[in-house]
């Protein structure tokens, strides 16, 4: 296996065992998105400053309106998908928010006049699967309909991220990540100043400094240098292939670890979800794919 290969598949771990760690965590969602968007963009700051290549802002000004956009959501996504780990479980939660690809996907379809009878079959397909993973009588969290809300609206400003990001091509993955982290920081820190409740009086224990160092050093910072580093050393379709070990080992992880479980039919629902979405990404590829972004 190759090396970019290994680094790919260990980001995708990485991302996939989030939830774990965000369910451990007794703060604030938006407390604990802002400790990870800060503590993961000082890490990607000194990892390119050892690279000898500090982040720079794109020259554009349309570009720096689409960046300055692309990090308000992802702070934003990263609140209401914390706050679904909580109500509902991790795995209802990440199938949720993967339903980015397939929005993003049939906007793309949309867009170049491609939406075509197989398109519309797939979304039905994926509408479908989402249906059977939030059916009556299945263990779905301690308040399933607000946690299923709060997933799919992170899912909806993750495809706002993925559509947002072609808008700063000239600047690479590792700096356009960087940056968007320290905007998500900077607007979380705001939201947090007039909303004092929120600080939780910075109660924080040592673990609890540990798991917030562990989300924003590893799960952020280490884990985009290594999508970010492997991603332009891999054809799309491993890419592509690679990136669905996310949202799978999140469901592993939520069984062995949480001990959730997810019944026949809601496997059967998480199987349309995830083939719905791989399908999609090919019919996308041809229509014209957004450049890709990270969890």
């Amino acid at each position: 296996m190759k090396r970019s290969q290994i680094q790919l598949i260990s980001a995708m771990l990485i991302f996939g065992s989030l939830g774990l760690f965000v369910r451990q965590l007794a703060l604030s969602s938006a407390l604990i998105a802002f400790f990870r968007a800060a503590i993961g963009g000082c890490f990607l700051f000194l990892y390119q400053c050892l690279r000898r290549k500090p982040p720079h802002l794109p020259q554009s000004r349309k570009s720096r309106i689409a960046l300055l956009m692309s990090g308000i959501l992802l702070g934003s996504n990263w609140v209401f998908l914390f706050e679904a780990y909580r109500l509902t479980t991790v795995s209802i939660a990440t199938l949720c928010y993967y339903l980015a690809p397939i929005l993003v996907a049939l906007f793309v379809l949309f867009r170049s006049h491609r939406f075509s009878g197989k398109a519309a079959l797939l979304l039905i397909l994926g509408l479908t699967g989402l249906c059977l993973l939030i059916n009556p009588g299945s263990a779905l969290g301690i308040h399933p309909g607000l946690g299923i809300s709060l997933g799919l609206i992170a899912a909806l400003m993750y495809a706002g991220i993925i559509l947002i990001n072609p808008y700063f091509k000239e600047v690479d993955g590792l700096d356009s990540s960087c940056l968007q982290l320290w905007i998500a920081a900077a607007v979380l820190f705001g939201y947090l100043l007039v909303q004092p409740a929120l600080w939780n009086r910075l109660e924080i224990s040592l673990s609890q400094w540990g798991l917030l160092l562990l989300l924003g050093i590893v799960h952020t910072g280490l884990a985009y240098a290594l999508y970010f580093s492997a991603l332009p050393r891999l054809d799309s379709t491993t890419a592509a292939f690679s990136s669905y070990l996310d949202p799978v080992s999140a469901i592993f992880f939520s069984v062995i670890f949480l001990h959730e479980q997810l019944n026949a039919i809601q496997l059967v629902g998480a199987v349309l979800i995830l083939g719905t979405s791989w399908r999609l990404s090919r019919l996308e590829k041809e229509a014209g794919l957004p450049k890709k972004t990270s969890s």
